[in-house]
């Protein structure tokens, strides 16, 4: 029985065992490469879940989106200054090329590849797009058009490969104490266009409501006049001539003398 027993314990550790050697769990939103040691690369790629590979060696690669965080990517800009900037990345990677990829890359982890080579192709774009900008063009307003150069240059650069590059973000970057009086003189002159535009503007609209009152009181007066000239009519005249002759007699005026004539 303790011999039956022995077999028994030995006959489950080999089971374990064989299980860690022989299964390879495929994590969620990930694709597994097979290598034999005789036929080389396997095409056929595994899907997530606990797979058998018998003595194949399997790396994982993510098609599940991947943000990546680059930190200090030095640049130089159109005018000479150098400086540095961190970029993150969102990315994943075609399915149908992960077997090309460890052909092109070998048996290294998609970590390795996004410290190394991912890295390398991001830090060259980088410099090649933010050379044709000036430091104050990317601070005072062109930063989201070299973002967006820079993702398509990136994309460009390692879809080749398989990587599938959705989204850069760059960061500010570091500027030195001259550029920064640059700066504050933009924002301050800026400023002072605003509020001179203000001013300019409120002058504007006050001009234009006493315009507009204006008129609308020379309308009302006209308006006034028509209404009293149409008012005016033959009988009416004759009415207040008659009110006249009866209140004050006629007057006629001859020459620099005024000739009175009383009505009856």
């Amino acid at each position: 029985m303790i011999k039956s027993s022995i077999i028994g314990v030995l006959v489950i550790g080999l089971v374990i065992a064989g299980a860690f050697v022989f299964f390879e769990k495929i994590e969620n939103g990930y694709v597994g490469v097979r290598y034999s040691i005789n036929g080389g690369v396997r095409d056929e790629t595994l899907g997530q879940g606990i797979k058998f590979v018998g003595l194949d060696k399997v790396t994982q690669y993510p098609i599940r989106l991947q943000t990546i965080q680059a930190e200090n990517v030095s640049i130089a800009t159109a005018d000479g200054k150098k400086t540095s900037v961190n970029i993150k990345y969102d990315y994943k990677i075609d399915p149908t090329k992960t077997a090309a990829m460890y052909k092109e890359f070998g048996n290294i982890t998609s970590g390795d590849i996004e410290e190394g080579w991912l890295k390398s192709k991001l830090q060259k774009e980088a410099r090649d797009v933010y050379s044709q900008y000036t430091i104050l063009d990317i601070l005072s307003g062109k930063s989201s058009e070299a973002e967006g150069q820079l993702l398509g240059n990136f994309l460009k650069a390692v879809e080749i490969k398989g990587f599938v590059v959705e989204d850069v973000t760059v960061g500010v970057p570091e500027i030195d104490a001259e550029t920064q009086k640059s700066i504050d003189a933009i924002v301050l002159s800026g400023q002072e266009n605003e509020k001179a535009k203000l001013d300019a503007e409120t002058k504007k609209t006050q001009a234009d409501a006493k315009a507009y009152e204006t008129t609308k009181q020379a309308e009302a007066e006209a308006e006034a006049n028509k209404k009293i000239a149409d008012s005016v009519t033959e009988n009416l005249i004759k009415y207040e001539e008659a009110q006249a002759r009866k209140e004050h007699g006629w007057v006629t005026v001859n020459g620099a003398n005024a000739i009175v004539k009383e009505g009856e």
